[in-house]
């Protein structure tokens, strides 16, 4: 087993826990909740859209570990669940959105009545209104009815009886296409909620004897190869709909600096199809190759991991964008040596493009 997803036992059961197996069946909880925030007009381009303020009805179904397996892990009671949102962008020319998301909340008790957490959510979001060159040519910030969803946030649970909860949370959303199709300035919207929670099934927290070991510094480090591929819709010159591809290849190397933190470094190289299409069509004589290094972070929380990475190109002979450029992305490990996930390229506040990924994982369990 890869040293980043191996459970090492660094507490005992407590009396406040007793009996506790393992590994139990999580609790179940539905939400619903709504969220008010405003739109960050983050370019030129998107201006017509500063001074909205988006709301949003949200309704949560979640699962929560409270097992000796889980707490070993993170320290934390992690939760995952699907999220379901409808907005309204309060501007017409963005519409609304409705939003299916896959989220993960690691979350830390505080007291008795009052938890902490940290959620990440990606998913998918239908929108109503997109860029059209007659009817609506104002909406540069999308361009398809179908477009990729990020959030980030924080949030505290405040037990309101052994059933209910009531959870306030401050959240950075955004939405685009992934450069799937132009415009794509991409929404970007932070918000501030809340949400009543139903929990029907309660059992005591797990609570184990916490340990200083550090058990992950036996861990060697972990060396990946990615496969990437991304595809995107546009037109040729003589105006018919075509499809592009770009595809690649990424290389990484990391090192587990904590429970659930592992830093890396790598390199990748792509070839963006759409890109030499661009170039061509403005008579630049340039490559569509681009290669850069990158320096990063990954959550590692269980089968999944979360990164952020910074790069820089070190081969880019297109006018288009800085040198830097930063990734984030999700995996899911299928197996000790398989990983699949999407990763999304930005430039700034613009998003390039998302791709696919296949992973393959190599690393010794100790030095």
């Amino acid at each position: 087993m890869i040293g980043s997803s191996t459970v090492t036992f660094a507490q005992t059961d407590s009396t406040g826990a007793k009996g506790s197996i393992a590994k139990q069946k999580p609790f179940f909880s539905i939400g619903i909740g709504m969220q008010h925030g405003f739109i960050f007009a983050h370019s030129v381009d998107v201006q017509n859209t500063s001074g909205a303020r988006p709301t949003g009805i949200e309704t949560i179904f979640s699962w929560q570990r409270n097992d000796s397996t889980s707490f070993a892990l993170c320290h934390c009671y992690p939760r995952q669940g699907l999220l379901l949102s409808y907005y309204d962008y309060d501007v017409e020319l963005l519409g609304k959105s409705v939003t299916a998301a896959y989220f993960l909340e690691p979350t830390y008790k505080i007291s008795k009545r009052l938890l902490f957490s940290m959620k990440g959510a990606a998913g998918l979001s239908y929108l109503n209104n997109p860029f059209d060159s007659i009817d609506n040519p104002g909406n540069q910030s999308y361009s398809t009815n179908m477009s990729a969803y990020l959030s980030i946030g924080v949030g505290i649970w405040i037990k309101l009886s052994e059933k209910w909860w009531l959870n306030p949370s401050v959240n950075y959303q955004h939405i685009s296409n992934g450069g799937i199709r132009q415009p794509n300035k991409g929404i970007n919207w932070p918000t501030a909620g809340i949400s009543i929670n139903y929990q029907p099934n309660t059992r005591p927290w797990y609570t184990g004897t916490q340990t200083n070991e550090k058990y992950w510094r036996n861990y060697t480090a972990r060396y990946d190869i990615t496969l990437l591929t991304s595809m995107s819709r546009g037109y040729n010159q003589a105006g018919n709909r075509q499809r592009y591809l770009a595809g690649g290849l990424a290389i990484q190397a990391g090192k587990q600096v904590g429970r659930l933190s592992m830093l890396t470094m790598g390199a990748e190289f792509y070839y963006d199809d759409k890109l030499q299409y661009r170039l061509r069509k403005e008579e630049l004589d340039a490559s569509p190759v681009k290669a850069g290094l990158l320096l990063g972070h990954e959550f590692l929380l269980g089968r999944f991991q979360f990164s952020q990475r910074l790069g820089v190109y070190v081969f880019d002979q297109t006018p288009y964008y800085d040198r830097i450029f930063h990734r984030w992305g999700i995996k899911y490990r299928i197996n000790r040596h398989f990983s699949t996930g999407i990763n999304l390229l930005a430039h700034r506040q613009v998003a390039e493009f998302v791709d696919f990924r296949l992973t393959y994982t190599f690393q010794k369990q100790y030095e």
